[in-house]
Parts: C-alpha cells; structure tokens; sequence
C-alpha cells in the first residue's frame, strides 16, 4: 500500500519509457489504496457492523491485482513496494480469520517503525544513508547531507506510526469511529507526497544530478 517507503525516488530519467514505468508505477501505488477505500464504502453500505472486514478483503484484492499487474507488464517492483504489500496482505488476512480489526489498524505502525528501525540500523552499520545505496548512482551528495534526508526519513516514520497508534486508541475506546482512522489513513497520501516533494527540493539543492558518462566512469574506476 501507498506510503512513504513505497513511493519511487528514481526522479532522474533518461528516456520516454522510463518516464512511462515511472508514471504507470505511481498509478499502480494506488491501487491497494483504492481496494481499501472502496472495500470500506462497500461494507457501510452493506453491513456497517463489518465494513473494517469488508475493507481488509478490498486491500488484499488491491494488493494482488497491484502485483498480477507489475507481472502482466513485465515491470520489476521495488522490494519495499513487495515487502509491505506481503504486510498488508498478512494483517488484512488476520484481520478477517480472527475477526479483529486490530490487525489491519496497526500494520501502518508496524510497517513505519520497521522501516524507521531499517533506515536508522543501516546508517549505524555501514556508516551511510541507505538514500545513497539506493540513489547514489543518479545524485552526488555530501555524505552528511544524505544523513539529514536519512534522518527525515526515520523521524517522519516514527511520527506517522506514533500517530497512527493514538488514533487507533482513540477508536478502541470509543471516543472516535472507524471513519476517523480511515480518513486518517487516507490523508498519509498527500502528507507523504509533500514529504517526498520536500526531499526532493533538498536532493536538487544539496546534490547534482550525475549524467550518464559521470555514472560510467564512476563504475569503471
């Protein structure tokens, strides 16, 4: 599903259909989004009692069609894109065998204080941004700048789990209903599309965009 560790990062590109697997990349992020959402609607119309059930079978169908497409079109998925899909999948599916939303409420915690542990575990290991593992090739950035876009990361990770857990308390006490947590869950798109934009002005600021002969030399060297 839709998030932040999902979201492509490949902003440099050097031809048309790259820019179209880009593009066709993006639209697929959605559609775990959409099995959700319109699972959810399904279920308060039909049985309001069950519309979180009725929601985690329209992210399971999402995620599966999202990946029965990425197949069809031959198009290589990201691992993280394949990681949280496989989350989604596991917690919808507990959600609906064990009859407890729980399950499905707490994936977006889970998955944020995974990658926030990731990202800050990797960086104290190999002493590097795991930005500049998976970009370096396409920007050149001071390695201590890379470290503050590694920072950003797992700060804003800590913050969408942390959040996504008081809502979910919020709901479990009956203070507040489920369309709260669902309307929550739905504004992380465009807070997460205005992070990445954020981390992309600073990538532009801070860096330089290494053209195709920069990259093969830096290879052959």
């Amino acid at each position: 599903m839709l998030s932040v560790a999902t979201l492509p990062y490949n902003i440099a590109f050097s031809s048309k259909k790259q820019l179209q697997d880009i593009i066709m990349h993006a639209l697929l992020e959605f559609l775990p989004l959409i099995g959700f959402g319109g699972g959810y609607l399904i279920g308060k119309a039909v049985n309001p009692d069950a519309a979180m059930y009725y929601l985690s079978y329209g992210a399971i169908i999402g995620t599966l069609l999202q990946f029965a497409i990425y197949r069809l079109r031959k198009q290589k998925m990201q691992k993280m894109t394949v990681i949280t899909g496989y989350i989604f999948i596991l917690f919808a599916a507990l959600t609906i065998i064990l009859q407890n939303d729980l399950f499905v409420k707490l994936k977006p915690t889970v998955v944020s204080w995974a990658f926030a542990l990731f990202f800050i575990g990797y960086a104290v290991i190999k002493k590097q941004s795991i930005l500049e593992l998976m970009i370096g090739e396409q920007f050149t950035m001071p390695p201590a700048n890379w470290m503050v876009l590694n920072h950003a990361w797992v700060i804003f990770n800590v913050i969408v789990g942390l959040v996504n857990l008081i809502v979910v308390w919020q709901v479990a006490e009956g203070l507040w209903d489920n369309d709260i947590w669902v309307g929550f869950k739905a504004a992380l798109v465009p807070v997460s599309l205005v992070f990445i934009v954020g981390q992309t002005i600073y990538l532009f600021k801070k860096g330089t965009i290494n053209d195709d002969n920069s990259v093969k030399n830096q290879r052959k060297m």
